[in-house]
């Protein structure tokens, strides 16, 4: 069963992708504050992920429990494991901001469609063109220099190790990519909430899981802690991410995507103009070419023609 959704404007859609990476832009910052107050980056990625969860509920009971049962089988487990795929992708982005830049951060983040094509070569078997490969260089070449200029500087985080920092960063992106393309398959025959639902579940679960098998208390912090990781959750998860996948029903997937390479700039400036990180030569250059070989590959592939994401 769908939800029956007539398409909205054009103008109300790329207004909702505005918000959604308006608020997505704000995350990274609601987290460094969260830091401020001694919070666990599991139990801030607990918090975002259940507040999701939470909020789309009351569907569930009502209405949604009834669209889960009668999903095919392995749609729900696929849901399930890209909830899983979100879970390990947002926790590892939070770790990682204890120890790199908000710049830094979002720009390997912002990977998430080199590895998406990564993997639909080495795992869906696809072929990519020779303009796609080309973005994907230029991406490499711009978060080596990344890498290179940040390892060997002093860290902006103190007490930070920024070549774990990055290679969280990554992983995050890679764990991301796995997401997107798991949701594709599923998104295409699964009612909007229900999906959500189930992915904000399973994501939940798995930051739950981390919290035990780290012996993380959930209570005990300020109570301000608590407040921005739920301005997190308002903004990031139900705001961003909730209006982003709406939006995937009426948009073009690329389309979208390339849109959302705005974000890492939004928050480096917000980083800079709240917390003064201010990156290097070498780490604004790397970025630079690293968001456009990422723009290159999104340009280069071809929006499905038909039928929602």
């Amino acid at each position: 069963m769908r939800i029956n959704l007539s398409a909205p404007s054009t103008t109300h859609l790329w207004l909702l992708v505005a918000v959604s990476a308006f608020a997505w832009s704000f995350g990274p910052i609601c987290i460094r504050y969260a830091f401020e107050y001694d919070m666990p980056p599991a139990l801030v990625s607990f918090g975002r992920m259940i507040t999701g969860a939470v909020m789309f509920a009351p569907y569930i009971w009502v209405k949604g429990a009834r669209e889960i049962a009668v999903m095919p089988a392995r749609s729900r487990w696929l849901a399930l494991v890209a909830g899983a795929m979100s879970g390990v992708n947002i926790v590892l982005m939070v770790a990682s901001l204890e120890h790199i830049s908000v710049l830094i951060n979002q720009a390997f983040i912002a990977t998430i469609p080199i590895w998406v094509a990564f993997f639909e070569v080495t795992l869906l078997k696809q072929s990519l063109g020779k303009a796609i490969w080309l973005g994907i260089s230029a991406a490499l070449l711009g978060g080596l220099l990344i890498a290179f200029s940040t390892v060997g500087a002093p860290a902006v985080i103190p007490g930070g190790n920024p070549g774990l920092g990055i290679l969280m960063a990554v992983i995050s992106a890679c764990s991301a990519a796995l997401y997107i393309i798991i949701g594709r398959k599923v998104r295409g025959h699964t009612s909007f909430v229900p999906y959500i639902w189930l992915v904000n579940s399973a994501a939940a679960a798995v930051t739950l899981l981390i919290i035990a098998f780290n012996g993380i208390s959930l209570i005990g912090y300020d109570i301000r802690g608590y407040l921005w990781v739920l301005l997190l959750a308002i903004l990031a998860q139900i705001i961003g991410h909730g209006a982003l996948n709406f939006v995937l029903r009426f948009m073009s997937p690329t389309t979208l995507t390339m849109t959302a390479q705005s974000v890492p700039v939004l928050s480096a400036i917000w980083a800079f103009l709240i917390f003064s990180e201010i990156p290097t030569v070498a780490q604004l250059i790397g970025s630079v070419i690293l968001v456009l070989g990422v723009t290159v590959v999104l340009r280069s592939q071809r929006a499905p023609k038909s039928g929602p994401n």
